[in-house]
């Protein structure tokens, strides 16, 4: 009960213009290294079927990933790239779940644990031995300088590449750049079919949610 990802983000991210004037387009970018131990993507995965009241919800959380985000005066050639190992994403971290309010208040074992993990990694979801990685690729899908956008992401996943456009939200501070965002996503739309048993009587919903908080701090030349 899991996967995502991406992420996915996944998930996640951002590409915005503010930046400087300079007409050379190398000179002119400013290029942001993420900060993974700043920032936080998380998939919450719902239990759905009749007996879903003995399954549980889970977090899904990046426990590590890199990337840059290359900032342009025109928006449009601004970019976002990420790597995501598949095997470092993280399942129902404690402290997450207590952070999630009452949808998260059960506490799975240490072998639902590493049975959920087991199965996300599995090649019937995540495939992590075969596709190690997630790669993402982003550009600003919206004209103007709002800092509410939308962020359209190309997701290379399970060996194919799956279109998608989410929510960003950026705050430029100095040389900190901050993108969050909250938005719904299936596993549908990433082709893979939710783990279930017993005939679909307790399995996982089609439907996840995803939110995110993605920092990075400016390369200085």
């Amino acid at each position: 009960m899991y996967q995502v990802f991406l992420l996915l983000s996944v998930a996640l991210l951002m590409s915005s213009g503010v930046a400087h004037g300079q007409t050379d387009f190398q000179s002119a970018l400013d290029i942001y290294k993420i900060d993974a131990e700043s920032s936080d993507i998380r998939f919450f995965i719902y239990r759905a079927g009749m007996l879903a009241r003995f399954g549980h919800n889970h977090v899904i959380s990046v426990g590590h990933f890199e990337g840059t985000v290359h900032l342009h005066p025109n928006v449009e050639q601004s970019s976002v790239e990420l790597a995501i190992p598949v095997d470092l994403l993280i399942v129902d971290d404690p402290v997450l779940r207590s952070e999630e309010g009452r949808g998260f208040s059960s506490e799975p074992s240490a072998d639902d644990i590493d049975g959920t993990r087991a199965n996300m990694l599995g090649k019937g979801l995540l495939n992590a031995e075969q596709y190690p990685i997630i790669r993402v690729k982003g550009r600003k899908g919206s004209s103007g300088q709002d800092l509410e956008s939308v962020l359209n992401l190309s997701v290379e996943f399970l060996g194919r590449v799956i279109e998608l456009s989410i929510p960003v939200a950026l705050r430029l501070k100095g040389d900190e750049l901050e993108a969050s965002g909250v938005f719904r996503l299936a596993h549908s739309q990433l082709g893979i079919t939710p783990f279930r048993v017993i005939m679909g009587v307790l399995q996982v919903a089609d439907e996840m949610d995803v939110k995110y908080r993605v920092r990075a701090e400016r390369i200085k030349n």
